[in-house]
């Protein structure tokens, strides 16, 4: 659709009819996103009806914009919801560090053992704990959270990100990309700087956003489509990040499985692309 034309009207016909959609700006064109074919389908023929005079519009009150349930959400996106959930259940985990403990919980999410108080710190090894059979510590560690700014701002990019890939390409791609995501990154930033206490979702919220991008190059669906300049200035900050510029303040980031994840998803965007049936389409 082209730029000058004014879609108000149209769209909310759509919104009177129940049609969930979006309208954004791409090369100079306007286009509308939904959520199936039936609905892009309809789409194109209402418009063209609606540019020819076949169908009239007028402006109607916009009915209340209802609540979607937190089921509805669970149902539409539940590998999001998963991980976002277990990391607000694991929270608590951390919060034993101010005053110099471990606490009950902590222990087991590091991804070796580890033992002791602030200042005097013991940990096991790596081999120790897989050959044990604690092989969850391989993942474990993307659920520790060291501050309510650091789980929100993670949640956030994982729910932006994540929500696009499990309704591109459904719930199982999330999940295998955030394992594939989560086990070099943990275990690279071990071996890099073998100190326990490190965590966060932020290894797996690289990762995704450089699928989504990554794909985004390979695949025309709006879906995978990020602005160039977002893009540029989450790498920018990775940079910054990875100078040690935060290290003056006091703040020690775990860049290593930023980098990591960052290459594992760019990586998997490349191999493998799997769509999920009646994913979001474009008109």
């Amino acid at each position: 659709m082209g730029s000058d034309v004014d879609l108000a009207m149209f769209c909310a016909h759509l919104a009177q009819q129940r049609v969930m959609h979006r309208v954004f700006e791409e090369q100079g064109r306007q286009i509308v996103e939904v959520s199936n074919e039936a609905d892009a389908q309809r789409v194109r023929t209402e418009y063209e009806a609606w540019r020819d005079g076949r169908l009239a519009l007028q402006w109607l009150p916009r009915p209340a914009r209802a609540r979607t349930p937190w089921l509805t959400l669970l149902r539409r996106y539940p590998a999001v919801t998963a991980l976002i959930a277990l990391s607000l259940l694991c929270f608590p985990a951390t919060f034993g560090l101010d005053a110099g403990s471990l606490g009950p919980l902590l222990p087991w999410l590091t991804i070796v053992p580890v033992v002791g108080s602030e200042g005097d710190l013991r940990f096991g090894s790596l081999s120790g704990a897989l050959m044990s059979g604690e092989v969850w510590r391989l993942v474990t560690p993307i659920f520790i959270h060291f501050g309510i700014a650091h789980l929100l701002f993670n949640a956030a990019v994982v729910l932006e990100f994540g929500r696009r890939i499990e309704r591109g390409a459904g719930s199982i791609c999330l999940l295998v990309l955030t394992l594939l995501i989560a086990v070099p990154g943990n275990v690279a930033q071990f071996v890099m700087k073998p100190a326990p206490l490190f965590g966060g979702l932020s290894g797996v919220a690289y990762g995704l956003f450089a699928y989504v991008v990554v794909r985004g190059r390979l695949d025309p669906a709006p879906a995978w489509q990020v602005h160039p300049s977002f893009s540029l200035g989450v790498v920018i900050l990775l940079v910054l990040m990875s100078s040690g510029v935060t290290e003056l303040f006091g703040v020690y980031i775990a860049n290593t499985v930023h980098w990591v994840g960052l290459a594992v998803g760019a990586i998997a965007a490349a191999v493998w692309r799997p769509t999920r049936p009646g994913s979001a389409d474009a008109v």
